[in-house]
């Protein structure tokens, strides 16, 4: 029995569909088929009662899978107490960020760092909100520059940063010349947004917004490969963006202030509440809250 098939087998177990259970895995359902068939051959028993409708535990499955979260906890904790050692032993500060905290609330927090700590290693990532969240958690990183809100009770969360957003346009927008805007005049455009997976709270600000601004938007949602900003270039619809992105320029593009109502974003240093090392709890008492 290996520790990944119990990871898959719990997944069925919360999903009781083989479909959407293997798209949840990133596999085929025909694997998944077979590795649950491999896992009742070796326990001995039938796991799931399945018809062609249907897919239930059976007593036993019910049972195995309470002893597979206790036995995937205890498991994960034991790689991230080996992970969070092996960090502080090899000198290396992991340190995980959105990319607004790069132009932001970051480069004077890594001048700090290597004026202080000038024999640390610095392991910089760039990763999504929900990502970062994860790898505080399971201590694959030591420090994280996300957005806000988050919520757990296993990290520590300081607000760093804050500012209401722009609204991007193509040069060739009808409101390409102005410099402030109302909200509620882009009713009839569309808004390019990221997936709400990637930033809840966000997503759900931007339409709280519009909702305010006396309409609701109309949506293109980014794909997986897609880059926002290109499908803005491309004149597919405004976005949303930080104050700060104007700096990186952009010949086919005006941002616009809002005279109403515009969402803010807000940054935040987390880091896990059980075991900082003693890097991170000086770095963390040198920043100032917003």
């Amino acid at each position: 029995m290996k520790i990944q098939d119990l990871r898959c087998f719990i997944v069925l177990s919360e999903e009781l569909n083989f479909r959407r259970a293997a798209e949840k895995l990133n596999m085929s359902q025909p694997p998944l088929t077979r590795l649950v068939r491999r896992l009742e051959q070796d326990i001995g028993v039938a796991l799931f009662n399945r018809t062609t409708r249907t897919v239930e535990l059976t007593e036993a499955g019910q049972h195995l899978l309470k002893e597979a979260k206790a036995l995937l906890i205890h498991v994960d904790e034991i790689a991230r107490r080996i992970r969070h050692a092996t960090a502080d032993a090899s000198n290396r500060l992991r340190v995980g960020y959105v990319p607004l905290a790069l132009y932001t609330v970051m480069p004077p927090f890594l001048e700090r760092c290597r004026s202080e700590f000038p024999e640390i290693e610095l392991d910089l990532r760039e990763r999504s909100t929900d990502m970062l969240f994860d790898q505080l958690h399971s201590a694959e990183i030591d420090i994280g520059f996300l957005y806000l809100p988050i919520y757990s009770t296993l990290l520590e969360v300081k607000r760093v940063y804050r500012e209401p957003m722009k609204l991007a346009v193509s040069a060739d927008h009808a409101m390409a010349n102005r410099s402030s805007a109302s909200l509620s005049e882009f009713a009839n455009d569309v808004f390019i947004l990221h997936p709400r997976a990637e930033n809840a709270a966000m997503h759900d600000e931007i339409l709280r917004c519009c909702t305010m601004a006396g309409f609701t938007p109309r949506i293109l949602k980014q794909a997986h490969d897609q880059n926002c900003m290109a499908l803005l270039l491309a004149g597919q619809g405004i976005h949303f963006v930080a104050s700060g992105i104007e700096c990186l320029g952009s010949t086919g593009l005006r941002y616009l202030t809002l005279s109403d109502t515009a969402p803010a974003l807000e940054l935040a240093i987390a880091w896990r509440r059980a075991d900082p090392s003693f890097v991170v709890k000086v770095l963390i008492s040198e920043l100032s809250s917003v």
